[in-house]
């Protein structure tokens, strides 16, 4: 899927039912599974990690009817990080870890995911990118550099175009919500119905071979079904599909942005990256090597080196 030949067409506008149906099949579904994919550190560096995961405390915020949940560490510069779907605020503890040092370090879970609120029938970009300002004017933060994987980086792209004022700096990590997303066959089933079709999920979007661990995808589909994230799956659909793509964001984002990209990512192929920057002022293109979907999970060093080079 990474030969440019099989590159989606970039501006491509879908129809509704096709556009829908794409969303439902391709990019929802398979949450709680990344947090398992968390890679296994060494016995050297086992009580750092213990000491940093101390100096991570949770929280959440009430917005009204929502709660979003949230992870806090650090002091200094703002940064916020949202996961992608399928992912967990938990799975940034190791890029909490590396920032809290010299920045003040949120990692949220997105409405309708982790501790976050799972209720309404609005999950959007706008949505999401909302419930974020909230949390800094709660905490009293005027200016926050955001970091994002997937969805994660579209509601970092919606948040920065919607609030420039209130942006420091935008690091988007194979970002989700281009236009070309909505059309084709999906190549893997995204909502998986059984540990079997959970398997080939995994496989296709991980390079980790953490994913090969015995009953690793038995686990991953009951923390799926058990979560509730799988029942909400109709309401995901409908959100991403009425968000505002990419091509329509870019063009409103004035912050410094940096596009970091999987090399291998089998889902949205690395040359999209070199499309991009166009469409972004001043944007500039890391790829990261042996990597796919989600980088912080197959290289994470790597991925925590580049987001703190992006954020100087």
């Amino acid at each position: 899927m990474n030969d440019a030949s099989h590159l989606p067409e970039i501006g491509a506008t879908p129809t509704e039912a096709a556009g829908s149906a794409r969303l439902n099949a391709v990019v929802v579904g398979w949450a709680a599974i990344l947090s398992l994919l968390a890679p296994t550190p060494t016995h050297a560096r086992m009580e750092i990690i213990a000491m940093a995961a101390s100096a991570q405390t949770a929280h959440q915020l009430h917005v009204g009817d929502k709660t979003l949940a949230y992870i806090e560490a650090g002091a200094g510069p703002a940064v916020v990080i949202i996961h992608g779907v399928g992912g967990h605020k938990e799975d940034w503890a190791g890029v909490v870890e590396a920032l809290a040092p010299t920045h003040h370090v949120f990692a949220v879970d997105m409405l309708g995911f982790g501790g976050s609120s799972k209720t309404g029938d609005d999950l959007s970009m706008p949505v999401q990118a909302a419930v974020i300002k909230a949390l800094l004017d709660e905490m009293k933060i005027e200016r926050v550099s955001l970091v994002g994987n997937s969805v994660g980086g579209w509601v970092a792209t919606t948040f920065a175009a919607t609030y420039p004022e209130r942006t420091e700096r935008l690091v988007i990590i194979d970002p989700a919500g281009f236009k070309a997303m909505f059309e084709g066959a999906p190549p893997v089933n995204f909502d998986p119905g059984s540990a079997e079709e959970m398997d080939k999920l995994i496989h296709f979007v991980i390079n980790s071979k953490a994913a090969d661990a015995p009953g690793f995808a038995q686990e991953a589909y009951r923390r799926y079904v058990a979560s509730g994230e799988k029942a909400i799956f109709a309401t995901w659909g409908k959100s991403l599909y009425i968000s505002p793509r990419l091509e329509d964001l870019f063009p409103k984002i004035t912050t410094p942005t940096v596009i970091l990209w999987g090399h291998d990512d089998r889902l949205f192929p690395s040359e999209l990256a070199d499309v991009f920057p166009s469409q972004i002022a001043g944007a500039r293109v890391e790829k990261i090597p042996n990597a796919g979907l989600f980088p912080q999970i197959d290289q994470p060093e790597a991925t925590q080196a580049a987001i703190a080079r992006a954020l100087q």
